[in-house]
């Protein structure tokens, strides 16, 4: 398998989860703040919730198929070409702590999908099921990546990974849900002036700001672990994918800086949420260029083997 067919499977996986994570952190978030500051009126409360079920939707629809697809390159790098595809499915499927793993994932976003559809009939029940599951489905990566290889690291490696994907899909995610609420509310709205950039970001930045601070937290944590010394970042694979990564974190750190203490103070202006709407925009494209990167740095060794 190619690595940019590799690439584009691994951040599907990520993509999914960042879109479950976005329809949760709408809901429970910013929806709720937004609601109690404002007194929002029905309208709105109608498009915020419809953004977070259908961003939700999307995720819980395209996870089990990126498992699909996550499935199938294990097998491909698993088989043994002189027994059938069947045989060799059916083994790493339930023969190894890896397939048993990916077993409890797929049936976990089956029902999140389901949950997610459930939401038109039993509101609250279903999006509670469907935050609890994409909690929980955030393991994933860690429990079939390097953080479950750390021999006598694992109490800490794999709860810190979940924390990294948890911090990545409330940021990145909630940062997407903005976006689209922005999108529909202009589309409905009476006038093309009226936005909702001057009360979602503000509640946004609530969410960002410790999420970064996490991110940032297991990220050196990570580094710490799973590479053998400082200077294993210039000479290791792995090393040099993390300085990419690493530098592409730090872009996308100076862009919401700029829209945090710049052009947030500015969207009561006629000119600001324009500027917001392409800034937030440009993070957005640099945050799925590092979750590309990070599909890629999932599948190299630490140790260059």
């Amino acid at each position: 398998m190619t690595l940019l067919l590799s690439t584009v499977i691994g951040w599907s996986l990520f993509g999914a989860l960042v879109a479950c994570w976005g329809a949760i952190t709408g809901r429970w978030f910013l929806f709720p703040a937004l609601d109690a500051e404002d007194s929002i009126s029905e309208l709105r409360a109608s498009v915020l919730i419809d953004v977070a079920t259908r961003l939700g939707r999307v995720g819980g629809v395209f996870f089990p198929v990126a498992l699909g697809l996550v499935f199938l390159r294990q097998l491909q790098e698993f088989r043994d070409p002189f027994s059938s595809w069947m045989e060799d499915a059916e083994l790493l499927a339930i023969g190894t702590e890896w397939g048993r793993t990916w077993i409890y994932g797929l049936v976990g976003s089956i029902l999140l999908m389901a949950s997610f559809v459930a939401v038109k009939w039993t509101r609250q029940v279903a999006w509670v099921t469907a935050s609890l599951l994409t909690v929980a489905l955030s393991a994933f990566p860690a429990l079939t990546g390097h953080a479950n290889g750390t021999e006598g690291l694992r109490w800490i490696s794999l709860p810190s990974d979940i924390l990294h994907v948890s911090a990545v899909g409330a940021w990145i995610g909630g940062l997407t849900f903005v976006l689209l609420a922005e999108r529909a509310w202009r589309s409905r709205a009476g006038y093309p002036g009226d936005t909702l950039l001057p009360d979602l970001v503000p509640l946004f930045s609530r969410v960002a700001l410790p999420s970064v601070i996490v991110l940032l937290m297991t990220g050196i944590l990570a580094a710490w672990i799973h590479l053998p010394s400082l200077s294993a970042l210039l000479t290791t694979s792995y090393g040099r994918i993390l300085i990419m990564k690493l530098g592409l974190v730090l872009v996308i750190l100076v862009i919401g800086f700029v829209n945090w203490r710049r052009i947030t103070p500015r969207l009561m202006d006629l000119n600001g949420p324009p500027v917001m709407r392409k800034s937030a925009a440009l993070e957005l494209l640099f945050a799925h260029t590092v979750l590309l990167v990070t599909a890629v740095l999932t599948r190299t060794s630490p140790l260059d083997h």
